[in-house]
């Protein structure tokens, strides 16, 4: 792991406005150094390859499926559906932040394609929960990202906690690695939900949704029967859980938990929330990129393919300026989290 800390920026501290200015002014600087690389610029060409690659691949491994080729045929299938949603995920993220285009048709297509089509997670409801998170992250009372009912991320959290939520909390160092596989079913509810609450704003977002779910069930019940459809489905969505949660879950948990009416600037509160993951080509490709979640979050409309070339960028900067800058491996982000959950748990009434 490498984490700088000064006396003058530490984040545990609350900032003077000298220091906010300070750091506001090395956030300007930063912007113009990534600017002048030419990270912002768009991708176009990688990404468009990788959008084809996605679909053909989806299309591949799901008439694999609709053919019935055995146990270890569909397993494979199953597996290699689940990974390429989750890679679609990733487009439709960067679309979202207008990584793709300033369009907002063009944008707005390829999230409904890759999310609400392939994964059957509305497009509308990603966008709304994922606008609140970014500006707000790890704040406890304003990111969708901190609120559970049943998983205590911060002491208020645990204090609260009652009925079902309260026996999950206890339990939760253990629970939560258990609980992240139905992460594909809720994701699906909070949006069919949203959508059911949202009629009119949602229109395109409820068709798309229709022909997911009629992609997955009129061929497969037709070829296969009710019975190997629904589980293909089901265990498509348990592994699409497990992926994004293994992913996602890292990313923040464990790390500063920001108060409610607290006095922090963007620049050092998306620093001191957010960690990274390993570096290598293998981790952009299984992270989708946002292995380098620092960058993302200090520059979210950057294309996900440009995140790696930003990250030594930021990462020598902040190591000029006496920064902290946290980035270690998976295995020890986990470590940390598990940490984290563990002591919450102990908050938890008794």
């Amino acid at each position: 792991m490498n984490a700088i800390q000064t006396p003058s920026l530490r984040t545990e501290m609350p900032f003077s406005h000298a220091q906010t200015s300070r750091v506001d002014q090395l956030h300007r600087k930063l912007i113009a150094e990534v600017a002048a690389s030419g990270c912002l610029r768009p991708a176009t060409g990688r990404t468009v390859a990788r959008a084809m690659f996605i679909l053909a691949a989806y299309a591949v491994a799901y008439a694999t499926l609709l053919a019935d080729p055995g146990p270890a045929g569909r397993a494979l299938a199953i597996a290699a559906l689940a990974f390429i949603s989750v890679q679609g995920g990733f487009i439709a993220h960067d679309a979202g932040h207008g990584a793709l285009s300033r369009d907002p048709r063009v944008a707005g297509l390829a999230g409904q394609l890759f999310h609400t089509l392939l994964t059957g997670l509305s497009y509308a409801y990603f966008q709304h929960i994922h606008r609140l998170h970014h500006p707000h992250c790890n704040d406890r009372a304003r990111d969708p990202d901190m609120q559970s009912g049943i998983v205590s991320m911060y002491p208020q959290s645990a204090l609260a906690k009652t009925g079902l939520g309260r026996l999950i909390s206890l339990h939760q160092a253990t629970l939560v690695w258990i609980l992240i596989g139905l992460q594909g079913f809720t994701l699906k509810i909070d949006g069919l939900r949203f959508l059911w609450r949202n009629p009119r704003a949602t229109r395109v977002d409820q068709v798309v949704v229709l022909l997911h779910f009629a992609l997955w069930l009129v061929p497969p019940l037709l070829l296969l029967g009710w019975g190997q459809a629904l589980l293909n489905y089901a265990l498509m969505s348990v592994l699409i859980g497990y992926y994004v949660g293994l992913i996602f879950m890292v990313n923040h948990i464990g790390t500063r938990v920001i108060e409610p009416g607290e006095s922090i600037s963007f620049f050092m509160q998306e620093i001191s929330v957010t960690r990274n993951l390993g570096a290598s080509r293998l981790d952009d490709l299984v992270f989708g990129g946002v292995n380098n979640h620092i960058e993302h979050h200090l520059f979210p409309s950057m294309p996900s393919a440009r995140l790696r070339s930003a990250r030594r960028i930021t990462r020598e900067f902040c190591r000029r300026h006496g920064i902290p800058y946290r980035e270690m491996s998976w295995c020890e982000a986990a470590r940390e989290v598990a940490q984290h959950v563990r002591a919450m748990s102990a908050l938890v009434p008794r």
